[in-house]
């Protein structure tokens, strides 16, 4: 007996087509990076920031001497 044909390649690339549409919105803002944030306790992205206030205090402070 001959199995009927799964359309699996079908639906992974219409799965793929709704990933990409949904990493960027229409003005270019990358979903994934809003997404993560919002995944964090608000703990942790206050961490997440201050990291980077601290990563961007010592870029300023590096770079006044160049």
């Amino acid at each position: 007996m001959k199995e009927p044909k799964s359309d699996s390649s079908c639906s992974e690339k219409t799965h793929a087509v709704e990933k990409e549409e949904l990493t960027y919105s229409d003005d270019g803002v990358d979903l994934t990076l809003i997404r993560w944030m919002l995944s964090l306790t608000p703990s942790e992205r206050l961490q997440v920031l201050q990291q980077t206030v601290q990563s961007l205090a010592r870029l300023c402070n590096e770079s006044s001497f160049t």
